[in-house]
């Protein structure tokens, strides 16, 4: 028991130290679950805004989509399309961002996006401050879905207000919720960059 303890509290310490955010772990555990299998390298996705079914305008959305994309992007292995632009082109298809899009919506939006799949998904109030988050992997030649899966997330943010439909990529600038996602990505990377550059290759101790 105190090994397994001594470990867990050091895998924490090593996370704490790489400067990942508090929120990361389980949204990277539900990007993962929703990939597994069901997308290749190199493959392009995009995140569309996540919603709540009763429509309520709400900023929920917006961040629990913007994480899964910034998960997306740590994975290193898919071409992630930028939130800027899916909701521009949501704007010039006037389609709403949300998890109930149809499946001519779906082909029309990716095939506009250049992407293979897309990431939507619906949210659900819980008490103490928790959503269920409800993420669906749906491919776009066929408009169907070919993986799900759900967690349940602290809201950890304060309540942002929504983005109407067909405002597109105007609002979400108004609200500079594009701008903070764009610093985080922005800041990721150049962290890795850095330490890629700055990462001493050593042989392996010998133990003769």
């Amino acid at each position: 028991m105190r090994i397994l303890l001594s470990v867990l509290l050091l895998f924490g310490t090593m996370q704490a130290a790489a400067g990942e955010p508090a929120w990361s772990a389980p949204y990277r555990r539900l990007v993962r679950e929703l990939l597994k299998g069901r997308a290749q390298p190199g493959a392009k996705i995009g995140v569309a805004n996540f919603a709540y079914p009763d429509g309520r305008s709400s900023g929920d959305g917006g961040v629990v989509s913007e994480r899964i994309t910034v998960e997306l992007v740590k994975l290193g292995k898919f071409k992630v399309t930028e939130r800027r632009d899916i909701e521009k082109v949501l704007g010039e298809l006037k389609l709403q961002a949300s998890g109930a899009m149809d499946q001519d919506s779906i082909k029309s939006l990716g095939k506009t996006l250049g992407a293979d799949l897309l990431v939507l998904g619906t949210l659900t109030e819980l008490p103490r401050g928790r959503l269920e988050v409800t993420a669906r992997l749906v491919g776009v030649e066929s408009g169907e879905i070919v993986n799900a899966a759900s967690a349940k997330l602290k809201k950890d943010w304060k309540d942002q207000p929504g983005v109407d439909e067909g405002e597109g990529e105007s609002t979400f600038r108004k609200t500079g919720k594009l701008d903070d996602y764009d610093r985080e990505i922005h800041e990721y990377m150049d962290k890795k960059a850095g330490d890629e550059k700055h990462t001493i290759k050593e042989p392996p101790p010998s133990f003769q």
